[in-house]
C-alpha cells in the first residue's frame, strides 16, 4: 500500500521555509555587505583627516624633518589608542606617541599627490588600516623635499561592532522567518479550510450521512463542486431511472402475461389468440431496448461534442420510422460541446427527438447552439427540436411532462419520454420548455446552464 504523501500544508510551508531561509540569507549579506562597505569607507575618511591635519600643522624643524606643531587628535599623544602617525622623510621621520612600542610598519611608498590605503597588523597581531600620501614640500629657498604622511586606525572596534550587526542580523532574519511562518501557517490554515470542509463532506457522502455537497464555497471550488454535486444527482437520477424503467417494464408485462395465462388455461393455444398479447410484449421490450441504445454509460462530466450523437440519434430514428420517411434537418454551432456524461446527453436528445419524430407529419428540425447569462462563466447549450405534427395545447404542456401521461393517444407510446427527458435535466440544473413550433406542431427548447 502505498504511503500518503505529505499534505498541501505541509509542502507549502516547507517550500515557504525554503523561500523565506534563502531570502533572508541573501537579505543579510546584502546588509553586511553594505555595512562593511559603509564602515570602511568612514574608517578612510577619518584616516583622510588625519593626514590633512598632519599637514595643516606640520613644518621643517632644525634636522630638516616635517614635524607636525601640534597634535589636534588626542588619541594620537596617547599609547596605545589604536591611531598612529607618522612622517617620513629623506633627512628623518617622526611618529606619534601612539606608535611608541606598536611595532606599526606601513610599506608603501606612494609617490608626490598618491593616496594608498593598506591593511597591516600590529606587534601584537592588531588588525589595522594604513593611509600613505606622498607630498613635496616646497622650502623658503625655493628647493623642495618629497615626504611621506601616514596615518593608521585599530580595526579591532570595528570589527567588534561587525560581529555584533552580523549577530543582530542573523538573529533577527531567524526571528522575522519563524514569524512569517507561523503567520504563512494560520493564514494556511485560514485559507485551506475550505479543502478540509471538502474532503469532511466527501467523507459523509460516501458513509451516507449527506447526499450532497453543502454551498457557500469559495470561486476557485465553486467549480469543483458543482461539478460533483452535478455528477452525484445525475448518478441519483440514473439509478431512480434504472429502477423506474425495471418497475415500468415489470408492470407493462404483467398485463399481457397475465392475459397470456387466462388464454392458455382457457385452452386458446392458436396463433390468432396468442398473437396480439406476444406482440404487445414485443413493443414493450423494443420500447425499453430502444432507449438503453439511446442511452449509455459513463461518469466523466467533460466536454462532449454534440455533432456527433445528434448525426447518431438522427440516423438510428431514420431507420426506426424508415415508413414515415421524415425529412430531418440538424445545425449544430461550430465546435459546440458541452460538459455532460455522454450517456445523459444520448438519452435526453434521444427521449425528445423520439417524440418529435413520433408525432410529426414529415418534417423535424433540431438546432445545438450555445446560450449565455450574465450569471455563468461559460455559456450553456440551447437544444431546440420542432415538429410540424399537430401540437400539444397549452393546457396539456404540462401534463404531458408527467409519466405515463400522452398528449396523442392515436399513437402508439408509453407517456415517458418527456418525463425522462425533463428528469436528466433537471438533473443538471436546466429546464425544458414546450412551445409553439415554426413548423406548426410542437417545439421543445432543452436549455442547460453554462459550466
Amino acid at each position: 500500500m502505498a504511503r500518503p504523501s505529505p499534505s498541501l500544508q505541509l509542502r507549502l510551508l516547507l517550500t515557504l521555509a525554503l523561500l523565506l531561509i534563502a531570502a533572508a540569507v541573501i537579505a543579510a549579506w546584502a546588509l553586511d555587505a553594505l555595512y562593511r562597505d559603509l564602515g570602511m569607507r568612514a574608517r578612510k575618511d577619518v584616516l583622510d583627516a588625519q593626514v590633512v591635519a598632519l599637514i595643516s600643522s606640520a613644518d621643517i624643524d632644525a634636522d630638516g624633518r616635517l614635524v607636525p606643531g601640534n597634535l589636534a587628535e588626542p588619541r594620537l599623544a596617547t599609547p596605545g589608542s589604536g591611531l598612529y602617525a607618522e612622517i617620513l622623510g629623506s633627512r628623518g621621520s617622526w611618529r606619534s606617541p601612539s606608535a611608541t612600542g606598536s611595532g606599526l610598519i606601513l610599506e608603501a611608498r606612494p609617490a608626490s599627490g598618491e593616496r594608498v590605503f593598506e591593511d597591516a597588523s600590529l606587534a601584537d597581531g592588531t588588525r589595522v588600516l594604513g593611509l600613505s600620501l606622498g607630498i613635496r614640500w616646497e622650502l623658503e629657498d625655493g628647493s623642495s623635499r618629497d615626504f611621506i604622511l601616514r596615518a593608521a586606525e585599530s580595526l579591532e572596534p570595528w570589527y567588534r561592532e561587525l560581529a555584533r550587526v552580523r549577530t543582530w542580523l542573523v538573529s533577527g532574519a531567524v526571528a522575522l522567518a519563524v514569524l512569517l511562518l507561523a503567520g504563512l501557517a494560520v493564514a494556511m490554515r485560514v485559507a485551506l479550510q475550505p479543502l478540509r470542509r471538502l474532503e469532511s463532506e466527501i467523507a459523509d457522502i460516501e458513509a451516507g450521512r449527506r447526499a450532497m455537497l453543502g454551498a457557500g464555497w469559495p470561486r476557485e471550488l465553486a467549480g469543483v463542486t458543482g461539478n460533483l454535486n452535478a455528477l452525484l444527482a445525475g448518478e441519483r437520477k440514473r439509478l431512480e431511472r434504472y429502477r423506474t424503467t425495471l418497475g415500468n417494464l415489470a408492470h407493462s408485462l404483467k398485463t399481457p402475461l397475465a392475459a397470456l395465462r387466462g388464454l392458455l388455461e382457457r385452452g386458446q393455444t392458436d396463433a390468432g389468440a396468442l398473437a396480439p398479447q406476444i406482440d404487445r410484449m414485443q413493443d414493450i421490450v423494443q420500447h425499453q431496448l430502444k432507449r438503453v441504445a439511446f442511452g449509455g454509460s459513463g461518469a466523466t462530466l467533460t466536454d462532449l461534442p454534440l455533432a456527433g450523437p445528434l448525426e447518431q440519434l438522427r440516423g438510428a430514428l431514420a431507420k426506426v420510422y424508415a415508413e414515415k420517411g421524415v425529412r430531418a434537418t440538424l445545425a449544430v454551432a461550430s465546435g459546440m460541446a458541452y460538459p455532460m456524461e455522454a450517456g445523459d446527453f444520448l438519452e435526453l436528445a434521444g427521449s425528445v427527438m423520439d417524440n418529435a419524430w413520433k408525432y410529426c407529419k414529415g418534417t423535424v428540425s433540431v438546432r445545438a447552439a450555445p446560450w449565455m447569462s450574465p450569471d455563468w462563466r461559460r455559456p450553456g447549450l440551447l437544444l431546440e427540436i420542432e415538429d410540424d405534427g399537430r401540437g400539444i395545447p397549452a393546457a396539456a404542456r404540462e401534463r404531458v411532462l408527467l409519466r405515463g401521461v400522452r398528449a396523442d393517444e392515436s399513437v402508439s407510446g408509453q407517456g415517458i419520454g418527456l418525463a425522462v427527458a425533463r428528469e436528466i435535466v433537471a438533473s443538471y440544473s436546466g429546464s425544458l420548455e414546450i412551445g409553439d413550433s415554426t413548423l406548426g406542431g410542437t417545439r421543445v427548447n432543452v436549455l442547460l446552464p453554462g459550466r
